[in-house]
């Protein structure tokens, strides 16, 4: 049986050196998780500090010729950041939805932004070993989440807020709806079942925003939706290069 070809995008905005986005990181331990498809690291790039037009064009037309099947997509912006009408902003540079969609068969792409850093662990194997312990289970998620991934028709567009709107940031300053769609994600009993966890994670967005519109923020204090993440605060490796 052959494997899925697939590869993943994870770029955040971080502008402190030496540190990521909670969010960010995340959404790679999932990746890695057997919930997530098991995924190696060899099949991630992470470019925590953002990404360029040019660079992202690049990166995308080498993933286009290489024939990749699924292609999974995730740009975590900061509290500045926003849905405009044609994509989202990251760090203050817009990326269209022009730049990034049919590229591969099968597509996803997730917006959000988050405010809390963690330090880099160029070393993250302790966190992950303990969910690969089963080489068996492991290649059941490989290969059940492939099913998953070839079972998406084109693109997702996966996000908390509208155009001309912000992400929701929860009183850990990480993306509310990041946190909702990972946890939606991993209990579900269908595996991978993304547009499910979606409808939940923009449900815990209207639920912070709402929240959010009645608590009194502290003078000098960022805005929050008000919401804590449930996400166990983790870190992710550094990626080396562009290996594609």
């Amino acid at each position: 049986m052959n494997l899925l070809t697939r590869y993943a995008i994870l770029a955040g905005s971080s502008a402190q050196a030496g540190f990521q986005q909670k969010s960010l990181c995340d959404i790679y331990d999932f990746l890695k998780s057997t919930a997530g498809g098991f995924w190696f690291d060899r099949e991630i790039l992470i470019l925590p500090e953002g990404v360029s037009v040019p660079l992202l064009k690049f990166i995308l037309r080498r993933v286009a010729e290489s024939g990749t099947d699924f292609l999974f997509l995730y740009f975590c912006g900061n509290q500045a950041d926003e849905r405009t009408r044609g994509g989202f902003t990251v760090g203050g540079t817009e990326i269209k939805y022009s730049y990034i969609e049919e590229i591969c068969p099968h597509q996803i792409t997730v917006f959000d932004a988050c405010a809390a850093l963690i330090p880099m662990d160029d070393d993250c194997a302790a966190e992950c070993t303990a969910d690969f312990a089963d080489k068996r289970q492991s290649a059941a998620a490989r290969i059940l989440s492939d099913e998953a991934f070839c079972s998406l028709n084109g693109g997702l567009r996966l996000n908390g807020c509208g155009d001309g709107a912000q992400p929701v940031l929860g009183a850990d300053g990480s993306g509310v709806y990041t946190a909702a769609l990972v946890e939606a994600l991993c209990s579900a009993d269908t595996l991978l079942d993304f547009t499910a966890a979606d409808r939940n994670a923009r449900f815990a967005c209207a639920v912070a925003r709402e929240i959010g519109k009645h608590t009194t923020q502290p003078a000098g204090s960022e805005k929050s939706g008000g919401v804590s993440s449930k996400i166990k605060p983790t870190r992710c490796r550094k990626s080396e290069s562009v290996r594609i």
